[in-house]
């Protein structure tokens, strides 16, 4: 147990003078809070005091040791040093006269049975080496812990990889070219190897059971050429695809509600400077000029042959031309298809694979079939993400983080990894670890878990704003630590865990520091009623101390 002192010489050299002269009465002192509080991994707490005139002899040297005793364990700190007004020792001067001690801050870390402890002082005193006491304090300074905190549940949550399984698309395209100011289609056009592509995709497609959902058709002119006439040539080119593509796949769209998107785009503006713009042309400016100017392809003769030529070739005749994409929707497969084809490690798509995995109860089978996804698809994150999830939800942490850290190494930037990485990190007990995952995510699961890392750290009011407004045992527990204890029950009632045992204990506990009589022994019997361990712990939690010597309590607990 690692514990820290902050100015406890000053408060101990109080007790001590106190009992030099066996008058400790005359030491009067306030220990804030009362009973102790364990806040994130320490016990800590104030204490103001004052002490009256001529209680310090001037001469004294006076050495405290300070104990903290529990159930289970004692923990001796190191002795610390004082001495009177005319002392020539090295220790903390307190004045003959008396005088009112600023408050004294003490922090402990907390250790299993400190729900129990007493602090208490062992002081030596002597006048000019010559002991004249050696005691502890007849009584302990401090008596208590309150653990409250202690009653955060373990209820990180995890995020799996949304499947996005639904209707999967599939496009295919082909692109006609035309000859200078025509829309007619060339033989070579009809039967190019792209004419040739699409036909094979469609035939595919066809024999899958997939539903031909859409044609797009787009057409474009070179920008040589008044800007009426390009707008019509590139309509009619559009409509040449759609005549030719109709006749072409007459049977495959026979019986399918097959959409027609036909457009003219008039001039390719864009096309003609980017392809403009790697040409092997030297008076590039004079050829935009032109273009801007509404020039005819005569005008652009005019700037001699090779130029021509090579405008022709690489610039305006891959403008003139005509684009046509088919899209299919492909036949979903049945859920027993998916389960026998996802068992047998068939060839499925990765959102298949992910969305398979759910069909099954069994958690050995949604490992199986998710170990098949990550062997086919080893370069996503997913598989390894929902693979972790199960395992984290059968409590194998060990095996849960290898997962994660499989994901994490394919994609860190994973909101849900980093979620998931924070999660186990808080089951491990690194909170170091914890936080620096749990601020990498974006996810409302992350925010959540970093409620549960603020309780343990002992930022309730953090903590509360965390947790939003969840409806859970933690959500009201933090905000009964963060001083809002009137808002628990509410905060408890409106989620799942409302007929829990454990939340009417929590109620009765927000009552107590509400000051609701009633509502301490109603909650309190209600507790007891649907957990019959909690008689035993509301019988010593200082929550309830003063509540102890009541007959309804004693009634309640007995």
């Amino acid at each position: 147990m690692k514990i820290r002192i902050y100015g406890f010489v000053a408060m101990a050299g109080i007790f001590l003078f106190g009992c030099a002269k066996f008058n400790l009465d005359q030491v009067k002192y306030e220990v804030k809070p009362s009973p102790l509080e364990l806040h994130g991994d320490s016990v800590k707490w104030s204490v103001t005091a004052s002490y009256p005139e001529k209680l310090v002899p001037k001469k004294a040297d006076i050495t405290i040791t300070p104990v903290l005793k529990y159930q289970g364990g004692e923990k001796v700190f190191s002795p610390i040093q004082y001495q009177g007004e005319k002392s020539t020792g090295n220790g903390q001067v307190l004045a003959h006269s008396g005088g009112k001690i600023k408050p004294v801050n003490l922090s402990v870390a907390y250790a299993e049975g400190m729900q129990n402890a007493e602090l208490h002082l062992r002081v030596t005193a002597s006048i000019k080496g010559k002991e004249k006491y050696n005691e502890s304090t007849p009584a302990p300074i401090a008596l208590g812990t309150i653990v409250t905190p202690l009653l955060l549940q373990n209820d990180e949550r995890f995020v799996a990889t949304p499947h996005g399984y639904g209707p999967i698309y599939k496009t295919a395209r082909v692109s006609f070219y035309y000859p200078y100011n025509s829309a007619s289609l060339r033989p070579s056009e009809k039967n190019s190897d792209e004419m040739k592509a699409l036909k094979k995709f469609a035939a595919e497609q066809q024999k899958e059971g997939s539903t031909f959902e859409r044609f797009e058709i787009h057409g474009w002119a070179s920008p040589d050429g008044e800007s009426l006439i390009n707008n019509e040539l590139s309509m009619d080119r559009s409509n040449a695809a759609k005549s030719f593509l109709e006749s072409s796949f007459k049977a495959a769209l026979k019986g399918s509600s097959l959409a027609w998107d036909v457009n003219g785009k008039g001039a390719d503006a864009d096309g003609f400077n980017r392809l403009l713009n790697s040409a092997t042309v030297d008076n590039k400016s004079e050829v935009k000029s032109k273009v801007n100017s509404n020039a005819m392809n005569s005008d652009f003769k005019a700037l001699g042959s090779s130029t021509y030529q090579t405008l022709e070739k690489e610039v305006f005749t891959p403008l003139r031309r005509s684009e046509a994409v088919l899209s299919v929707k492909q036949r979903q497969k049945t859920e027993d298809e998916l389960r026998s084809m996802a068992l047998l490690n068939g060839e499925l798509a990765l959102t298949e694979y992910l969305y398979a995995a759910t069909l099954f109860s069994d958690q050995s089978q949604q490992l199986q079939v998710l170990d098949f996804a990550a062997q086919r698809y080893p370069s996503d994150y997913q598989a390894y993400n929902n693979r972790g999830v199960i395992f984290a939800a059968q409590g194998k942490w060990a095996e849960a983080k290898t997962e994660f850290k499989k994901a994490e190494k394919i994609n860190a930037s994973a909101s849900e990894v980093a979620n998931n990485l924070g999660a186990v990190a808080l089951k491990e007990g690194n909170k170091e670890e914890a936080s620096r995952y749990l601020s990498k995510s974006s996810s409302p699961e992350a925010k959540y878990n970093m409620g549960n890392l603020q309780v343990k750290a002992g930022d309730y009011a953090s903590a509360s704003s965390s947790y939003g407004s969840n409806c859970t045992f933690n959500a009201a527990l933090a905000k009964v630590l963060s001083g809002a204890p009137t808002q628990a029950a509410s905060t408890l009632d409106c989620g799942n865990d409302k007929d829990k045992a454990l939340s009417s204990y929590l109620k009765a506990v927000a009552a107590a520091r509400a000051g609701g009589e009633q509502g301490v022994y109603e909650n309190l019997r209600k507790a007891i009623g649907g957990d019959a361990s909690l008689k035993a712990k509301a019988k010593k939690d200082l929550e309830f101390l003063k509540f102890r010597e009541n007959a309804d309590f004693k009634d309640i607990v007995n």
